[in-house]
């Protein structure tokens, strides 16, 4: 029984890590002597679940004015604000505990561009749960030439906390970001 239980956890285990996809062009040898890089955070042309961000928006914004004036209003704010203020920095967070290079607002020798593609909320209402997940395209330019050193895309990188705890679309999401840039910052002190 005991085998049953340890085979269920490690096929379990293979699924979750099979799930999230990376994929690198270029040479990130460079970036793994930097000391600090600057980080800019883009949503362009994001698209959330089935919809357009700008749709997926109107829609949430209507659907909670309706039930609550000024609700939708709230929310809204609450999003753009995640977007600026949660997702980055936990991105970053994990990056650099895993490449060793600090994260600067200020121009550094390299620029990293992360643009959010696709982002799934997720939900928990707790007797039942989706996780979040995020795909990403990261571009490095370094900066003195505008020249792009490297693309990364992280597919699939999951948002998920051991706990289940994570009632919030920040908290969901913001794990996902925290996958990210762990798996970035793995990749970059790899130098490949």
């Amino acid at each position: 029984m005991k085998r049953l239980a340890l085979l269920a956890i490690g096929l379990c285990a293979c699924i979750y890590a099979s799930a999230q996809k990376v994929i690198v062009k270029g040479d990130l040898s460079g970036v793994k002597n930097a000391d600090a890089v600057s980080f800019n955070f883009t949503y362009n042309n994001m698209t959330v679940g089935k919809m357009s961000e700008a749709d997926y928006i109107n829609k949430k914004v209507t659907d909670y004015n309706n039930k609550e004036a000024g609700r939708g209003d709230k929310w809204q704010a609450a999003w753009e604000s995640d977007k600026q203020n949660v997702y980055p920095g936990r991105f970053c967070e994990l990056f650099s505990k895993y490449s060793d290079i600090i994260c600067k607002d200020e121009k550094q020798k390299y620029d990293i561009q992360v643009n959010t593609d696709f982002f799934e909320p997720g939900f928990n209402v707790g007797v039942m749960r989706q996780d979040a997940f995020i795909n990403v395209t990261i571009k490095i330019i370094e900066t003195s030439s505008n020249s792009e050193v490297a693309t990364v895309q992280i597919l699939k990188a999951p948002g998920t906390t051991f706990w289940g705890d994570d009632f919030s679309v920040a908290s969901r999401v913001g794990e996902a970001y925290a996958k990210a840039g762990k798996v970035f910052g793995a990749r970059v002190k790899k130098g490949k």
